[in-house]
């Protein structure tokens, strides 16, 4: 996979608008909850085990939260699959 171009200041814009709206609680972090929240409104058919596996591919160094780079990462690969 190549390396994904780096997101312009309004597609960046775009994305911490979304990870504030995943950021419920406003902690500056996606926990789990929030992120299955998250997904489901992307995706209202993904499974339990979809949300899981999804939340472990964002969180890449497993801390059990997203952070606002890992969360612009995940975007980054998102943005340039579609």
């Amino acid at each position: 996979m190549s390396e994904p171009k780096p997101l312009s200041d309004d597609q960046l814009a775009n994305v911490r608008d979304s990870f504030e709206f995943a950021d419920r609680d406003g902690n500056g972090v996606i926990e789990f909850k929030e992120f299955a929240s998250l997904l489901r409104v992307l995706s209202p058919n993904a499974s339990d085990d979809q949300v899981g596996a999804g939340f472990s591919i964002v969180d890449t160094d497993s801390d059990g939260q997203i952070s606002f780079d890992e969360f612009v990462a995940w975007w980054q690969q998102v943005w340039w699959e579609y």
